[in-house]
């Protein structure tokens, strides 16, 4: 029987383990910041692939220390990029 999914990766497990789901995600996330661009949550989600990008975000600047920052559009949606990595402008 399958576990029921939750939170849990999230918010206790070591997501660090390769064969975890949440790990490629974040990984992909990763390899996304690690470009130098600026992306809006929809933006991160089409890419990687997924429908969770800000849990991600949350998980890399809490759990990893990463300085993302962001900035509110003014259709409301949040721009997030990587400080000090000089993204490209809008």
């Amino acid at each position: 029987m399958d576990k029921p999914k939750n939170n849990s990766k999230y918010l206790g497990h070591d997501y660090t383990d390769k064969s975890t789901d949440s790990a490629r995600l974040i990984q992909s996330v990763r390899r996304l910041f690690l470009s130098g661009g600026k992306f809006t949550a929809q933006q991160l989600n089409e890419l990687a692939g997924f429908n969770d990008a800000r849990k991600i975000i949350s998980v890399l600047r809490n759990k990893e220390g990463w300085n993302i920052v962001d900035c509110r559009l003014p259709n409301g949606c949040k721009l997030y990029w990587l400080a000090g990595k000089g993204g490209y402008d809008e």
